[in-house]
Protein backbone atom coordinates (compact mmCIF):
# COMPACT_ATOMS: atom_id res chain seq x y z
CA UNK A 1 0.00 0.00 0.00
CA UNK A 2 1.59 3.81 -0.80
CA UNK A 3 1.57 6.36 1.32
CA UNK A 4 -1.06 8.47 1.25
CA UNK A 5 -1.55 11.67 2.59
CA UNK A 6 -4.80 14.00 3.30
CA UNK A 7 -5.17 17.45 4.18
CA UNK A 8 -8.02 18.97 5.93
CA UNK A 9 -8.09 22.72 6.72
CA UNK A 10 -10.77 24.89 8.28
CA UNK A 11 -12.54 25.89 5.30
CA UNK A 12 -13.89 23.18 2.49
CA UNK A 13 -13.01 26.08 -0.12
CA UNK A 14 -9.56 27.01 0.57
CA UNK A 15 -9.77 30.88 0.00
CA UNK A 16 -8.28 33.04 2.50
CA UNK A 17 -7.29 37.07 2.35
CA UNK A 18 -4.04 38.15 2.52
CA UNK A 19 -2.47 38.26 6.18
CA UNK A 20 -5.21 35.69 7.63
CA UNK A 21 -4.15 32.29 9.61
CA UNK A 22 -4.97 29.38 8.04
CA UNK A 23 -5.99 26.25 10.59
CA UNK A 24 -6.32 22.19 10.25
CA UNK A 25 -4.66 19.00 9.81
CA UNK A 26 -2.61 16.45 7.85
CA UNK A 27 -2.85 12.82 7.77
CA UNK A 28 -0.41 10.96 6.80
CA UNK A 29 -0.52 7.39 6.71
CA UNK A 30 2.76 4.58 5.88
CA UNK A 31 2.60 0.82 5.77
CA UNK A 32 5.95 0.26 6.83
CA UNK A 33 8.91 1.26 8.41
CA UNK A 34 11.24 4.41 6.48
CA UNK A 35 14.66 6.10 6.81
CA UNK A 36 14.12 9.79 6.69
CA UNK A 37 16.21 12.61 6.72
CA UNK A 38 12.96 14.82 7.70
CA UNK A 39 9.51 15.38 7.26
CA UNK A 40 8.36 18.87 7.22
CA UNK A 41 5.65 21.17 6.14
CA UNK A 42 6.01 24.32 3.72
CA UNK A 43 3.97 27.19 3.13
CA UNK A 44 4.80 28.52 -0.23
CA UNK A 45 3.54 31.49 -2.57
CA UNK A 46 5.47 32.17 -6.17
CA UNK A 47 4.90 33.77 -9.51
CA UNK A 48 6.66 32.42 -12.92
CA UNK A 49 5.90 33.41 -16.48
CA UNK A 50 7.91 31.92 -19.04
CA UNK A 51 7.09 32.22 -23.37
CA UNK A 52 9.00 31.68 -26.84
CA UNK A 53 9.49 33.46 -29.87
CA UNK A 54 10.59 32.42 -32.80
CA UNK A 55 12.30 34.10 -35.56
CA UNK A 56 14.26 33.50 -38.49
CA UNK A 57 17.04 31.92 -37.63
CA UNK A 58 16.56 31.31 -33.53
CA UNK A 59 13.81 31.03 -30.73
CA UNK A 60 14.53 32.98 -27.56
CA UNK A 61 12.82 31.52 -24.62
CA UNK A 62 12.02 34.45 -21.48
CA UNK A 63 11.15 33.29 -18.35
CA UNK A 64 11.16 34.95 -14.59
CA UNK A 65 10.57 34.35 -11.06
CA UNK A 66 9.23 35.82 -8.23
CA UNK A 67 8.93 34.41 -4.62
CA UNK A 68 6.13 35.54 -2.53
CA UNK A 69 5.98 33.26 0.76
CA UNK A 70 8.00 30.59 2.28
CA UNK A 71 7.85 29.10 5.77
CA UNK A 72 9.35 25.85 6.95
CA UNK A 73 8.14 23.76 9.93
CA UNK A 74 10.00 20.57 10.71
CA UNK A 75 7.44 17.68 12.34
CA UNK A 76 9.85 14.69 12.42
CA UNK A 77 13.86 14.96 12.71
CA UNK A 78 14.83 11.23 13.86
CA UNK A 79 16.17 9.01 10.91
CA UNK A 80 13.25 6.18 11.42
CA UNK A 81 9.72 6.90 10.83
CA UNK A 82 7.59 4.76 12.09
CA UNK A 83 4.41 2.81 9.61
CA UNK A 84 1.09 3.74 10.95
CA UNK A 85 -1.12 7.25 10.95
CA UNK A 86 0.71 10.01 11.54
CA UNK A 87 -1.32 13.60 12.39
CA UNK A 88 -0.01 16.84 12.26
CA UNK A 89 -1.79 20.31 13.43
CA UNK A 90 -0.90 23.31 11.04
CA UNK A 91 -1.41 27.14 11.82
CA UNK A 92 0.34 29.10 9.19
CA UNK A 93 -0.26 32.77 8.50
CA UNK A 94 -0.34 34.88 5.03
CA UNK A 95 1.41 38.01 4.96
CA UNK A 96 -0.80 40.86 4.33
CA UNK A 97 1.38 41.65 0.94
CA UNK A 98 1.51 38.71 -0.73
CA UNK A 99 -0.69 39.30 -4.54
CA UNK A 100 -3.98 37.64 -5.37
CA UNK A 101 -4.18 33.98 -6.82
CA UNK A 102 -4.46 34.55 -10.90
CA UNK A 103 -3.43 32.95 -14.00
CA UNK A 104 -2.71 33.81 -17.80
CA UNK A 105 -1.21 32.07 -21.04
CA UNK A 106 2.16 33.03 -20.15
CA UNK A 107 2.54 33.05 -16.36
CA UNK A 108 0.62 32.37 -12.98
CA UNK A 109 1.04 33.32 -9.13
CA UNK A 110 0.12 30.51 -6.67
CA UNK A 111 -0.31 29.08 -3.61
CA UNK A 112 0.67 25.35 -1.59
CA UNK A 113 0.57 23.77 1.33
CA UNK A 114 2.56 20.73 0.87
CA UNK A 115 4.25 17.97 3.12
CA UNK A 116 7.46 16.54 2.19
CA UNK A 117 9.02 13.13 3.65
CA UNK A 118 12.89 14.16 3.00
CA UNK A 119 15.33 10.10 2.07
CA UNK A 120 18.65 10.20 2.02
CA UNK A 121 17.92 8.03 -0.81
CA UNK A 122 15.93 8.64 -3.74
CA UNK A 123 13.40 10.89 -4.44
CA UNK A 124 11.47 12.92 -1.85
CA UNK A 125 7.79 12.31 -1.28
CA UNK A 126 6.13 15.37 -2.05
CA UNK A 127 2.20 15.63 -1.33
CA UNK A 128 0.94 19.27 -2.48
CA UNK A 129 -2.62 21.00 -1.31
CA UNK A 130 -3.10 23.98 -3.40
CA UNK A 131 -4.87 27.63 -1.85
CA UNK A 132 -6.41 30.86 -3.24
CA UNK A 133 -5.43 33.78 -1.79
CA UNK A 134 -6.98 37.15 -2.08
CA UNK A 135 -5.46 40.54 -1.19
CA UNK A 136 -7.62 42.70 0.42
CA UNK A 137 -8.38 46.43 -1.18
CA UNK A 138 -10.80 48.53 0.33
CA UNK A 139 -11.71 50.96 -2.28
CA UNK A 140 -12.52 53.27 0.41
CA UNK A 141 -9.11 54.44 1.39
CA UNK A 142 -7.46 55.62 -1.43
CA UNK A 143 -9.37 58.95 -2.53
CA UNK A 144 -8.50 58.91 -6.56
CA UNK A 145 -11.05 55.32 -6.98
CA UNK A 146 -13.50 57.72 -5.72
CA UNK A 147 -13.04 60.34 -8.69
CA UNK A 148 -15.11 59.69 -12.01
CA UNK A 149 -13.33 59.19 -14.95
CA UNK A 150 -14.19 59.94 -18.64
CA UNK A 151 -12.64 59.38 -22.25
CA UNK A 152 -13.81 61.51 -25.21
CA UNK A 153 -13.14 60.78 -28.68
CA UNK A 154 -13.76 62.65 -32.17
CA UNK A 155 -14.05 60.43 -35.58
CA UNK A 156 -14.21 61.54 -39.32
CA UNK A 157 -16.07 58.93 -41.78
CA UNK A 158 -14.27 58.86 -45.12
CA UNK A 159 -11.40 61.38 -46.25
CA UNK A 160 -11.33 64.15 -48.50
CA UNK A 161 -12.88 64.91 -50.58
CA UNK A 162 -16.03 62.31 -49.39
CA UNK A 163 -15.19 63.42 -45.99
CA UNK A 164 -18.43 63.45 -43.52
CA UNK A 165 -19.14 65.06 -40.19
CA UNK A 166 -17.45 64.39 -37.09
CA UNK A 167 -18.95 61.68 -34.60
CA UNK A 168 -18.38 62.98 -31.13
CA UNK A 169 -18.21 60.61 -28.34
CA UNK A 170 -17.42 60.41 -24.62
CA UNK A 171 -17.95 57.74 -22.00
CA UNK A 172 -17.91 58.73 -18.32
CA UNK A 173 -18.18 56.73 -14.73
CA UNK A 174 -18.99 58.14 -11.74
CA UNK A 175 -16.12 56.72 -10.18
CA UNK A 176 -13.10 53.93 -11.25
CA UNK A 177 -13.08 51.54 -7.96
CA UNK A 178 -15.37 48.47 -8.23
CA UNK A 179 -16.08 44.84 -6.55
CA UNK A 180 -16.78 41.74 -8.44
CA UNK A 181 -20.99 41.09 -8.57
CA UNK A 182 -21.15 44.78 -8.59
CA UNK A 183 -22.86 47.04 -11.28
CA UNK A 184 -20.86 49.30 -13.06
CA UNK A 185 -23.12 52.40 -14.16
CA UNK A 186 -21.76 54.27 -17.46
CA UNK A 187 -22.87 57.16 -19.64
CA UNK A 188 -22.42 57.41 -23.63
CA UNK A 189 -22.85 60.45 -25.05
CA UNK A 190 -22.91 60.61 -29.00
CA UNK A 191 -23.28 63.52 -31.33
CA UNK A 192 -23.63 62.34 -35.11
CA UNK A 193 -22.95 64.84 -37.24
CA UNK A 194 -22.44 62.71 -40.44
CA UNK A 195 -25.12 62.96 -42.70
CA UNK A 196 -24.59 59.66 -44.28
CA UNK A 197 -23.85 57.27 -41.39
CA UNK A 198 -25.73 55.88 -38.64
CA UNK A 199 -24.58 54.74 -35.36
CA UNK A 200 -25.77 50.99 -35.46
CA UNK A 201 -25.85 50.21 -31.73
CA UNK A 202 -23.02 49.71 -28.88
CA UNK A 203 -20.69 47.13 -27.63
CA UNK A 204 -19.85 47.22 -23.60
CA UNK A 205 -17.34 44.94 -21.94
CA UNK A 206 -15.22 44.70 -19.17
CA UNK A 207 -11.18 43.71 -20.38
CA UNK A 208 -8.82 42.13 -18.31
CA UNK A 209 -5.04 42.99 -19.18
CA UNK A 210 -2.10 40.94 -18.16
CA UNK A 211 1.08 42.21 -18.41
CA UNK A 212 4.30 39.48 -17.75
CA UNK A 213 7.67 40.54 -17.55
CA UNK A 214 10.67 38.30 -17.80
CA UNK A 215 14.10 38.69 -16.01
CA UNK A 216 16.50 36.56 -18.48
CA UNK A 217 16.28 38.40 -20.83
CA UNK A 218 14.28 41.52 -19.62
CA UNK A 219 11.28 41.31 -22.22
CA UNK A 220 7.11 42.71 -21.26
CA UNK A 221 4.52 40.56 -22.75
CA UNK A 222 0.64 41.32 -23.00
CA UNK A 223 -2.50 39.45 -22.73
CA UNK A 224 -5.81 40.75 -22.98
CA UNK A 225 -9.39 38.66 -22.10
CA UNK A 226 -12.97 40.03 -21.94
CA UNK A 227 -14.79 39.03 -18.71
CA UNK A 228 -17.93 40.01 -20.12
CA UNK A 229 -19.69 41.61 -22.70
CA UNK A 230 -22.94 43.07 -23.19
CA UNK A 231 -24.60 44.78 -26.83
CA UNK A 232 -26.67 47.82 -27.02
CA UNK A 233 -28.80 47.68 -30.44
CA UNK A 234 -30.56 51.50 -30.45
CA UNK A 235 -29.62 53.18 -33.36
CA UNK A 236 -28.22 57.12 -33.12
CA UNK A 237 -29.74 58.27 -36.32
CA UNK A 238 -27.45 60.93 -38.75
CA UNK A 239 -27.43 64.25 -37.44
CA UNK A 240 -28.52 64.14 -34.38
CA UNK A 241 -27.94 62.95 -30.71
CA UNK A 242 -28.51 60.71 -28.37
CA UNK A 243 -27.76 59.69 -24.55
CA UNK A 244 -27.22 55.84 -23.02
CA UNK A 245 -27.27 54.86 -19.53
CA UNK A 246 -26.76 51.21 -18.85
CA UNK A 247 -25.02 49.22 -16.68
CA UNK A 248 -22.35 46.49 -16.69
CA UNK A 249 -22.13 43.63 -13.84
CA UNK A 250 -18.54 42.81 -12.75
CA UNK A 251 -18.09 38.95 -12.92
CA UNK A 252 -17.55 36.77 -9.47
CA UNK A 253 -14.40 35.44 -8.74
CA UNK A 254 -12.48 38.30 -10.61
CA UNK A 255 -8.71 38.90 -8.88
CA UNK A 256 -8.11 42.04 -7.66
CA UNK A 257 -6.15 44.52 -9.61
CA UNK A 258 -2.39 44.43 -9.12
CA UNK A 259 -1.39 47.82 -7.67
CA UNK A 260 2.35 47.03 -7.92
CA UNK A 261 4.35 47.48 -10.63
CA UNK A 262 7.25 45.61 -9.13
CA UNK A 263 5.52 41.92 -10.00
CA UNK A 264 6.32 40.28 -12.89
CA UNK A 265 2.89 39.15 -13.17
CA UNK A 266 0.73 42.45 -13.24
CA UNK A 267 -3.15 42.71 -13.41
CA UNK A 268 -5.27 45.72 -14.33
CA UNK A 269 -9.05 46.14 -16.09
CA UNK A 270 -10.25 48.65 -18.20
CA UNK A 271 -14.81 49.31 -19.41
CA UNK A 272 -14.50 49.52 -23.31
CA UNK A 273 -17.14 50.76 -25.38
CA UNK A 274 -17.21 50.33 -29.27
CA UNK A 275 -19.59 52.63 -31.28
CA UNK A 276 -20.26 50.18 -34.42
CA UNK A 277 -20.61 52.42 -37.37
CA UNK A 278 -21.39 49.30 -40.18
CA UNK A 279 -19.27 47.06 -42.56
CA UNK A 280 -17.10 49.50 -44.42
CA UNK A 281 -15.31 51.25 -41.15
CA UNK A 282 -13.67 50.85 -38.04
CA UNK A 283 -15.32 50.83 -34.88
CA UNK A 284 -14.66 53.83 -32.89
CA UNK A 285 -13.16 52.85 -29.33
CA UNK A 286 -13.93 54.43 -25.99
CA UNK A 287 -11.75 52.92 -23.00
CA UNK A 288 -11.49 53.94 -19.49
CA UNK A 289 -9.47 52.26 -16.45
CA UNK A 290 -11.04 50.68 -13.43
CA UNK A 291 -9.99 49.06 -10.23
CA UNK A 292 -11.19 46.04 -8.77
CA UNK A 293 -10.69 45.84 -4.90
CA UNK A 294 -12.61 44.14 -2.47
CA UNK A 295 -14.85 46.38 -0.52
CA UNK A 296 -16.86 48.53 -2.43
CA UNK A 297 -17.22 52.38 -1.99
CA UNK A 298 -19.34 53.52 0.26
CA UNK A 299 -21.45 56.09 -2.17
CA UNK A 300 -21.64 53.54 -4.48
CA UNK A 301 -23.18 51.13 -2.45
CA UNK A 302 -25.88 52.70 -1.13
CA UNK A 303 -26.96 53.94 -4.56
CA UNK A 304 -27.32 50.89 -5.58
CA UNK A 305 -29.62 49.64 -2.79
CA UNK A 306 -31.45 52.86 -3.12
CA UNK A 307 -31.75 51.97 -7.00
CA UNK A 308 -33.26 47.98 -6.60
CA UNK A 309 -37.34 48.60 -6.88
CA UNK A 310 -39.44 47.12 -4.22
CA UNK A 311 -41.51 44.21 -5.21
CA UNK A 312 -45.19 45.01 -5.08
CA UNK A 313 -47.47 42.65 -2.45
CA UNK A 314 -50.55 41.67 -4.33
CA UNK A 315 -54.24 42.98 -3.00
CA UNK A 316 -56.71 40.09 -2.31
CA UNK A 317 -58.31 41.23 -5.30
CA UNK A 318 -55.54 41.30 -7.25
CA UNK A 319 -54.66 37.93 -6.02
CA UNK A 320 -57.77 36.43 -7.16
CA UNK A 321 -57.15 38.42 -10.41
CA UNK A 322 -54.61 36.29 -11.24
CA UNK A 323 -55.91 33.06 -10.45
CA UNK A 324 -58.88 33.56 -12.32
CA UNK A 325 -56.18 34.77 -15.36
CA UNK A 326 -54.50 32.11 -15.08
CA UNK A 327 -55.00 29.20 -18.06
CA UNK A 328 -56.11 26.12 -17.13
CA UNK A 329 -53.61 23.33 -16.58
CA UNK A 330 -53.11 20.75 -19.14
CA UNK A 331 -53.04 17.44 -18.67
CA UNK A 332 -52.84 15.18 -22.00
CA UNK A 333 -48.83 15.17 -22.14
CA UNK A 334 -46.18 16.60 -20.13
CA UNK A 335 -45.40 18.78 -22.56
CA UNK A 336 -48.84 20.65 -22.77
CA UNK A 337 -48.10 20.44 -18.55
CA UNK A 338 -44.42 22.13 -18.87
CA UNK A 339 -45.79 25.01 -20.75
CA UNK A 340 -48.97 25.76 -19.19
CA UNK A 341 -46.54 26.32 -16.19
CA UNK A 342 -44.46 28.36 -18.52
CA UNK A 343 -47.59 30.62 -19.47
CA UNK A 344 -48.69 31.02 -15.75
CA UNK A 345 -45.44 32.20 -14.11
CA UNK A 346 -45.33 34.48 -17.07
CA UNK A 347 -48.46 36.09 -16.62
CA UNK A 348 -47.56 36.13 -12.62
CA UNK A 349 -44.89 38.45 -13.49
CA UNK A 350 -46.59 40.19 -16.24
CA UNK A 351 -49.65 41.06 -13.75
CA UNK A 352 -47.14 41.97 -10.67
CA UNK A 353 -44.45 44.06 -12.52
CA UNK A 354 -46.47 46.06 -15.04
CA UNK A 355 -45.71 49.10 -16.04
CA UNK A 356 -48.69 50.20 -17.05
CA UNK A 357 -51.53 47.87 -16.44
CA UNK A 358 -51.70 45.04 -18.59
CA UNK A 359 -55.25 44.39 -20.44
CA UNK A 360 -55.60 41.25 -18.63
CA UNK A 361 -55.69 43.05 -14.96
CA UNK A 362 -58.18 45.26 -16.13
CA UNK A 363 -61.24 43.12 -17.21
CA UNK A 364 -64.26 43.09 -15.40
CA UNK A 365 -64.84 40.95 -12.49
CA UNK A 366 -66.48 37.71 -12.67
CA UNK A 367 -69.86 37.00 -11.34
CA UNK A 368 -68.54 35.07 -8.69
CA UNK A 369 -65.64 37.36 -7.84
CA UNK A 370 -68.33 40.47 -7.59
CA UNK A 371 -70.59 38.02 -5.56
CA UNK A 372 -67.82 37.61 -2.78
CA UNK A 373 -66.88 41.10 -2.89
CA UNK A 374 -69.74 42.41 -1.56
CA UNK A 375 -71.19 44.03 -4.67
CA UNK A 376 -74.02 46.56 -3.85
CA UNK A 377 -76.27 45.51 -7.13
CA UNK A 378 -75.79 42.20 -5.52
CA UNK A 379 -77.11 43.12 -2.21
CA UNK A 380 -80.11 44.84 -3.65
CA UNK A 381 -80.68 41.82 -6.27
CA UNK A 382 -81.69 39.44 -3.18
CA UNK A 383 -85.17 39.00 -1.58
CA UNK A 384 -86.06 41.04 1.63
CA UNK A 385 -86.28 38.14 4.02
CA UNK A 386 -82.31 37.54 3.56
CA UNK A 387 -80.38 40.98 3.41
CA UNK A 388 -76.51 40.36 3.53
CA UNK A 389 -74.28 42.41 5.55
CA UNK A 390 -70.99 44.15 3.60
CA UNK A 391 -68.93 43.49 6.75
CA UNK A 392 -64.80 44.70 6.46
CA UNK A 393 -61.88 42.07 5.81
CA UNK A 394 -61.67 40.74 9.08
CA UNK A 395 -62.19 36.96 9.96
CA UNK A 396 -64.96 35.86 10.90
CA UNK A 397 -68.73 37.61 10.75
CA UNK A 398 -71.55 35.74 8.35
CA UNK A 399 -74.34 36.69 10.54
CA UNK A 400 -77.89 37.64 8.74
CA UNK A 401 -80.15 41.01 9.14
CA UNK A 402 -83.99 40.05 9.50
CA UNK A 403 -86.39 41.75 8.79
CA UNK A 404 -89.00 40.72 11.46
CA UNK A 405 -89.55 43.29 14.33
CA UNK A 406 -89.15 41.85 18.09
CA UNK A 407 -92.12 39.64 19.33
CA UNK A 408 -94.17 41.95 21.86
CA UNK A 409 -91.87 44.65 21.67
CA UNK A 410 -92.51 48.28 19.35
CA UNK A 411 -89.64 49.26 17.34
CA UNK A 412 -88.93 52.24 19.89
CA UNK A 413 -88.95 49.79 22.90
CA UNK A 414 -86.76 47.06 21.56
CA UNK A 415 -83.53 48.86 21.22
CA UNK A 416 -82.26 47.42 17.97
CA UNK A 417 -82.57 48.82 15.08
CA UNK A 418 -83.39 48.33 11.55
CA UNK A 419 -80.33 49.55 10.14
CA UNK A 420 -78.08 48.32 12.81
CA UNK A 421 -76.54 44.61 12.86
CA UNK A 422 -78.06 41.81 14.73
CA UNK A 423 -75.65 39.12 16.22
CA UNK A 424 -76.48 35.89 17.77
CA UNK A 425 -74.17 35.22 20.29
CA UNK A 426 -71.57 33.26 18.21
CA UNK A 427 -69.82 32.94 14.74
CA UNK A 428 -71.64 31.67 11.74
CA UNK A 429 -74.72 30.51 13.61
CA UNK A 430 -78.06 32.60 13.30
CA UNK A 431 -81.11 33.31 15.82
CA UNK A 432 -82.44 29.69 15.66
CA UNK A 433 -78.44 28.41 17.09
CA UNK A 434 -78.32 26.42 13.45
CA UNK A 435 -74.62 26.64 12.02
CA UNK A 436 -74.39 28.79 8.73
CA UNK A 437 -72.55 27.78 5.46
CA UNK A 438 -69.55 30.54 4.78
CA UNK A 439 -70.19 30.24 1.48
CA UNK A 440 -73.63 29.85 1.48
CA UNK A 441 -74.24 32.78 3.76
CA UNK A 442 -72.11 34.83 1.48
CA UNK A 443 -73.00 34.06 -1.86
CA UNK A 444 -76.93 33.25 -0.88
CA UNK A 445 -78.82 29.85 -2.03
CA UNK A 446 -76.74 27.17 -3.88
CA UNK A 447 -79.40 26.23 -5.89
CA UNK A 448 -83.31 26.68 -6.51
CA UNK A 449 -84.48 23.76 -4.27
CA UNK A 450 -82.93 26.06 -1.13
CA UNK A 451 -84.14 29.32 -2.30
CA UNK A 452 -87.38 27.98 -2.30
CA UNK A 453 -87.36 26.51 1.26
CA UNK A 454 -86.08 29.40 2.35
CA UNK A 455 -88.84 31.29 1.09
CA UNK A 456 -91.20 29.21 2.52
CA UNK A 457 -89.53 29.36 5.96
CA UNK A 458 -89.78 33.29 5.19
CA UNK A 459 -93.43 33.44 4.91
CA UNK A 460 -94.31 30.62 8.01
CA UNK A 461 -92.01 33.24 9.87
CA UNK A 462 -94.60 36.46 8.42
CA UNK A 463 -97.55 34.07 9.37
CA UNK A 464 -96.44 33.42 13.12
CA UNK A 465 -95.87 36.87 12.93
CA UNK A 466 -99.11 38.01 12.07
CA UNK A 467 -100.86 35.41 14.52
CA UNK A 468 -99.28 37.09 17.40
CA UNK A 469 -100.06 40.48 16.29
CA UNK A 470 -103.60 39.57 16.02
CA UNK A 471 -103.84 37.89 19.24
CA UNK A 472 -102.11 41.12 21.18
CA UNK A 473 -104.87 43.26 19.22
CA UNK A 474 -107.58 41.17 20.60
CA UNK A 475 -105.92 40.93 24.18
CA UNK A 476 -105.76 45.05 23.80
CA UNK A 477 -109.60 45.62 22.69
CA UNK A 478 -110.87 43.21 25.36
CA UNK A 479 -108.93 45.08 28.23
CA UNK A 480 -110.93 48.51 27.83
CA UNK A 481 -113.96 46.83 27.61
CA UNK A 482 -113.57 44.87 31.02
CA UNK A 483 -112.32 48.30 33.08
CA UNK A 484 -115.69 50.18 31.20
CA UNK A 485 -118.04 47.13 32.61
CA UNK A 486 -116.92 47.36 36.41
CA UNK A 487 -116.97 51.07 36.67
CA UNK A 488 -120.87 50.75 35.55
CA UNK A 489 -121.00 48.55 38.55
Amino acid sequence: MPTTCVFQLDRLNPVYNSGEYISGRILLRTDKVKRVNAVYVTLEGEAKVQWSMSGKSETSNYSGHQQYLHTRTNVFDNSLFRAGVHVYVLTLRIPPDCPSTCKGPYGYIAYNISLTIDKPWGFDEIFRKPINVVQTLDLNYNSEFVLPVKDENIKYLCHWPCISGPISSSLALPASGFTPLQDVPFVVEIDNQSPHYDIIGLEVSIKQHFVFLSRKPVKRNFYTKTLCKELVTDRTLRLSKRVYESSITVPMDTPRSTLNPNYIVFLHYTLQVKLKTGCFHYDTDLSVPIVIGTTPLQHLRTAIRSQQPARRTPTPERQRLIERVQPRPATVTEEATEETETAVEEMHQLLEDDEPPSYDSCLPPSFSFATLGGSQVTLESQPSGQQRIHLPKFPGFSTLIGTAPAHGLGLEDSGLDMHQYRSYGSLDTDHTGRSLDTFGSLCGPLSEQSQAEAEEEAEAEAGEQLRVLDVAAQVHESAPLQAQDEHQF
